[in-house]
């Protein structure tokens, strides 16, 4: 009996191509001779598709967290019935990590309400920053404030920057500590944020303004720049503690361990002198360097 064929390896359903997208390269590049002026019909068009493919990759990135948490919660990762969350990771995700895998399933009731409210999907960089302000509010909440803050920057004309909302979310959750009352807590919080600026971003100067700014110094001083990374070091530290998956599932005893080595940093720091030779800042010519309280 002649052997059978082998069967040809099962095919994974296929990914969005550039067939789905009007978008095609020219021939010959466009020059300031052949394209000047505003955009038009068709041009515009053709940056609507290049948006497109922006957005579909934004878009992906929860719709994967999504399809991940589908597949862990309704076991489907098992395959033959032997293969564990773990293995499904490293052999149909190119070896993505259970950490990673979980930050995907945290993040993307959020990026999904962001983009339902906003109409388009949020950076990576800006739903990092904007999930602890969900946790303690709700996704739909900090999907509404998030676009009042976006739209409220493009109507100033300024680009809206992760690093904005970090400051924002960092007041928002500082105003929840101490508050036991999750209704409290809550609404605490996205008060704070409400509170902030609308567009802090500064609008764009004349070229005159910027002939005549001067840019500001930034001490060279190495002691300067090692407390810049404690202080960045301290918010991170604090940012993390508020993590409530975290603490949710930390034991005890780690919690200590934590703790104690806080403390430990916290006195060995209290111990370090600066000193300085060229003025004299007390008696000693040394000054404490500590890790200033934000």
């Amino acid at each position: 009996m002649p052997d059978q064929p082998a069967e040809p390896p099962q095919m994974r359903a296929q990914p969005f191509t550039m067939e789905h997208w009007g978008l095609t390269l020219p021939d010959v590049d466009a020059t300031p001779e052949t394209a000047s002026g505003p955009l038009d019909e068709q041009e515009q068009r053709l940056l609507a598709e290049a948006h497109r493919a922006i957005d579909n990759a934004r878009t992906a990135r929860w719709m994967l967290g999504y399809s991940l948490e589908v597949v862990r919660r309704r076991r489907l990762y098992r395959g033959d019935g032997t293969r564990t969350w773990e293995q499904y990771l490293q052999q149909e995700h190119d070896g993505l990590s259970t950490s990673a895998a979980d930050r995907l399933q945290k993040t993307w009731r959020l990026a999904q309400a962001v983009q339902k409210e906003l109409g388009r999907p949020l950076p990576e960089s800006h739903l990092h920053q904007l999930q602890p302000y969900a946790e303690r509010t709700s996704n739909e909440v900090a999907a509404r404030d998030y676009a009042k803050l976006y739209w409220a920057h493009q109507t100033r004309g300024v680009r809206l920057v992760a690093r904005q909302i970090q400051q924002r979310v960092t007041k928002a959750v500082a105003a929840a500590k101490g508050v036991s009352d999750p209704v409290a807590r809550s609404q605490a919080v996205s008060a704070a944020w409400t509170a902030g600026p609308e567009a802090v971003m500064p609008l764009q100067r004349t070229e005159a303004q910027r002939e005549h700014a001067v840019a500001p110094s930034r001490s060279t001083d190495p002691v300067d720049a090692a407390l810049r990374l404690l202080d960045s070091a301290r918010q991170a530290v604090e940012n993390a503690t508020e993590d409530k998956a975290s603490r949710r599932t930390r034991r005890g005893e780690d919690a200590q361990r934590q703790q104690d080595a806080i403390r430990r940093i916290g006195r060995i720091l209290s111990k370090v002198k600066v000193e300085a030779d060229a003025d004299t800042v007390d008696d000693d010519g040394v000054v404490d360097a500590e890790l200033v309280e934000g």
